[in-house]
This record gives C-alpha cells, structure tokens and sequence, in this order.
C-alpha cells in the first residue's frame, strides 16, 4: 500500500486538475452559453489536456515517481514533460480560436499520441503496471477518455467557430517545405522508437530493454509528424505548429544537458536533431510574423 505522503501528493494532484478545469470551464465556457453540450464537451476535452499537461510535466521533469505509472528513465521522463508542455499549448491555441483547423489539429495530434499508445499498452505492456498504486487507475482512466473523445471528435467535429479569412490563408512555400520535412523525419525516427527498443545504432535507440518507455516517446514523435503534414497547409495552423516544434524542440535538448547535472551521457544525436527544430522553427515563426505584421501595416 502506498503511504500517506504518496496519497498526500496524488490527492492534491487530483485538487489541482479540478481546480485547473473549472477554472477553464469558466474562463472558456460560461463566456459562451448558447455552446451545445456536444460542442462544450470537446472543449472540455482540451481545458482537461491543458491543466493536466501542465500539472503532469512538472512531475515528470523532476522525476516524481508519485506522477507517472512506471519509472521512466531520466531523458524519457523530461521529454515526456516536453510532449505535456507541446499538449497543453495545443489545447490553448485551440480554446483561445476554436475555429475548425485548429481544433482539427488538436484533435489529431490527441488521437495519433493515444491511440497507438493505448493499443500496445494493452497488449504487449500491461505486465509493467503496479495495480496497487492509485496512479495506475488514474492512467487508465485518463488514457481511455482522452483516446475515446479524441476519436469520437475526430469522425465527428463541430464547428464551434466560424473563423476569419486569416484562418485559411496559406501557409508559405518556405514553412509548409520545412514542416513537410520536420515530418518525414519525425515519421521515420518515431515507426523505429515504436517497433524496437534497440535497434543497430544508439543516436536513436537510447532505452534498449525497456520498449514501453521507448513507444512512449516513439507516439509524441508520430504525433509530431502527423501535426506538421496537417498544419503545413494554412498560415494559421503553421504558427501553431511551429510554436510546438519549438516548445517541443526546446525541452528536449534542455532535458538532454540537464543529464550532465547527474553525470549521465548526453545523446548528442537528440541535441542536435532538436536544437535545430526548435531554431529554424522560431527563425520561421519570427520572419513570418514580420510579414505578416509588414502587410498589415502596408
């Protein structure tokens, strides 16, 4: 059985979400009483993935073992942190414009983190879970709710929003072509995280032996790849991506030389790889801003 202190944190954990939630069901919600229940509960949907995005990342950076269902190595946990923190910012983007690309894109990157999540779990990982721990049940609980709303919305979306022009402009030729290449690479790097946890070379393979925590990252990955291929379309959806890709980008390199504090080796693989993402990303973020705001002011 677990001790006071674990139920202790779990429990506020547990205050903070509800208080998150309504906080964001007040703030994003009770503003717009003529939503249906159909519409107001995929918004839900994205205050949850916020709040807990940002109350779970700050457990797995620290590796909190009370935060997660299984001990995760050291790099996985702050890379899952950065894919809470990449979540939470879809989410928001999502709930600020609710127009039909951007929670189409929120919708996405939820459904192809999960849903393969779920499947292997299920059938090749559920020996690796404690049931004594409370965490456990609240990992399952929240993986299947996400997973079921997430497909659910996804083959049947509501329009919340109308949108502006703006919001289906295109993207530019140099954003879309490096979104589009962001994804091949994420696409690949991610199906090798997934389908083996030791594979021929370790610049990509670094958990060999521990296969859930490496399909762990693998889906945040695939998720990157799938929101990119769906965000590189439209101006709109490309800032949001971007922005993303550098929250994403950023935390993974960080959570890669934070090893160096605990004498682990840095995957010099990841750093460059990602630091390059989250650079030209916000190079492109910063230049297409600019032009945006020139042709405005024009």
């Amino acid at each position: 059985m677990p001790d006071l202190p674990d139920l202790a944190v779990q429990f506020l954990g547990f205050v903070a979400l509800c208080v998150g939630v309504g906080w964001g069901y007040w703030h994003w919600l009770h503003s717009r009483p003529a939503l249906g229940s159909h519409n107001k509960l995929l918004l839900i949907l994205f205050v949850g993935t916020l709040v807990g995005g940002l109350i779970g990342s700050t457990g797995w950076w620290i590796r909190d073992p009370r935060s997660f269902s299984w001990l995760l190595p050291p790099l996985a946990s702050r890379m899952l942190a950065a894919a809470g923190w990449s979540f939470a910012f879809a989410a928001f983007s999502a709930l600020q414009h609710p127009v039909y690309r951007r929670v189409r894109l929120a919708l996405w990157m939820l459904t192809t983190y999960f849903v393969p999540l779920a499947f292997a779990i299920v059938f090749f990982h559920m020996n690796r879970f404690n049931f004594a721990a409370p965490i456990t049940y609240v990992f399952f609980i929240i993986v299947t709710v996400i997973t079921v709303l997430a497909l659910w919305f996804l083959f049947r979306q509501p329009r919340i929003d109308a949108g502006e022009p703006k919001d289906t402009a295109p993207a530019n030729v140099l954003t879309r072509s490096w979104l589009i290449v962001v994804a091949a690479v994420m696409a690949v790097w991610g199906a090798a995280l997934f389908l083996t946890d030791a594979g021929p070379s370790d610049l990509i393979w670094v958990w060999p032996g521990d296969l859930l925590s490496s399909r762990l990252i693998s889906v945040m990955l695939l998720t990157i790849a799938v929101g990119a291929l769906y965000g590189a379309g439209f101006a709109d959806t490309a800032q949001i991506m971007l922005c993303i890709l550098i929250i994403y980008g950023a935390g993974v390199t960080v959570a890669n030389l934070w090893n160096a504090l605990s004498n682990r080796p840095i995957k010099v693989s990841y750093v460059t790889v990602f630091a390059v993402i989250a650079f030209v990303s916000a190079a492109l973020l910063i230049r297409t801003r600019r032009d945006r705001k020139e042709g405005i002011t024009r």
